[in-house]
This record gives structure tokens, C-alpha cells and sequence, in this order.
């Protein structure tokens, strides 16, 4: 990452975990926070015919490309989504590195759910972990996404366990509780960064 550059803080956690809920009330608190699924969204569609040279037109529907039939494709076949992640996630950090540089922000947040699995711990200067039990995360899952339950099962399965992460970040935030309990702790970082900063 760029000399001179903002605190660059890392968030991460597995699905259901409550990551995204913890992002969005450190917007509402005016913090910037870039999102590696968005960014992520965005490089996939920028580059169709890559796609298209790997598996043909069946990821194409009526002219566009899409984005179900690679997921049915990769989450089915481990060196299919090794080389969808081999072509995006160098592509995020590269776009993430041009954030950094740009901004003047003095702490810029980035929401990445595979930070451990895509091996991009180390570009960041602070890790926080948000993170519940499997019992509730299930839970919020099958709330979420009625009739889903057992392929989100087959992604929560896929992604590191919570306590191996736990033992990588510098920073555990523990979900399992209500939502103003959350919104409390995205205060509590912010009003931290200065001093984590000096220490």
C-alpha cells in the first residue's frame, strides 16, 4: 500500500456474521467504507470475454453476462472458482491501493468478507473481526433467505472458522447480540482510530 496514505482498517467475517449491518452504521457515523463484493461486482462485469474464453457462451444469457451461472459453476468445481478469484481479487487490491492513494480521508474501512482467504491481511494496517455464533448466524440466515438454507450452508462451510480468524485480527467484535449493541461498538472503533494509530 501508498506511503502517506489514510488507516487503512480491514472488516471482515464470515456470512450471517453481521459485517455488512457493522459497515453500514460506520457510513451512518460518516466513515468511508469500500465494500470487496462491490468492487468485486463490478470487475466481473467489466470483463465479459475473459469469461467467455473459459467457459463460453453458457455464461451468457440473452447477450449479457451472467453472474448466476459462474457462481453455479465455480461454488460446484474448486479450480474453477481458484481461477475466478486468480483474475479478481489481484484486480480489487489494485483498485483498493488507487483508493488509498486518492483519499484524504484520515482512515478509510474496507469491507471484505475472503480478507484470509484471498491472503490480503497483510495490505492493511488494522484488522477487526465481526463474528456470532453458528447457532445464530444460521438463524439470521434462514430469516434472510427462506428455502436457502443449506446452500448458504454450503458457503458459511467454505469460508475459515471464526476462531481461526479470531487469532489473525487485531480487533473481535462480538455479534451476538442486538443490533444497538453493534452500532455502539462501530462508535467505540472510530472514536479509537487516533489512539490505536499512536500505539
Amino acid at each position: 500500500m501508498p506511503q502517506n496514505k489514510p488507516f487503512a482498517i480491514a472488516i471482515t467475517g464470515n456470512i450471517g456474521s453481521g459485517k455488512s449491518s457493522f459497515c453500514n452504521y460506520l457510513r451512518q457515523y460518516g466513515q468511508r467504507v469500500l465494500s470487496a463484493d462491490d468492487v468485486a461486482n463490478e470487475i466481473l462485469f467489466d470483463l465479459p470475454e475473459l469469461w467467455r474464453q473459459r467457459w463460453g457462451d453458457r455464461v451468457f444469457c440473452d447477450g449479457r453476462l451472467d453472474k448466476q451461472a459462474i457462481s453455479e459453476i465455480v461454488f460446484h468445481d474448486e479450480k474453477e472458482l481458484e481461477y475466478l478469484n486468480s483474475e479478481i481479487h489481484p484486480r480489487v487490491r489494485q483498485r483498493f491501493t488507487e483508493e488509498l492513494i486518492k483519499s484524504d480521508e484520515d482512515a478509510l474501512y474496507f469491507e471484505i468478507p475472503l480478507l484470509f482467504e484471498a491472503g490480503l491481511e497483510a495490505y492493511f494496517d488494522y484488522l477487526v473481526l465481526v463474528t456470532a455464533p453458528r447457532s445464530v448466524v444460521l438463524k439470521r440466515l434462514e430469516e434472510r433467505n427462506p428455502g436457502q438454507l443449506e446452500n448458504l450452508k454450503l458457503r458459511l462451510d467454505k469460508q475459515l472458522p471464526d476462531a481461526e480468524k479470531a487469532a489473525r485480527v487485531d480487533l473481535v467484535i462480538d455479534n451476538s447480540q442486538d443490533l444497538s449493541q453493534l452500532k455502539n461498538e462501530a462508535k467505540k472503533l472510530i472514536e479509537n482510530i487516533p489512539n490505536i494509530r499512536l500505539g
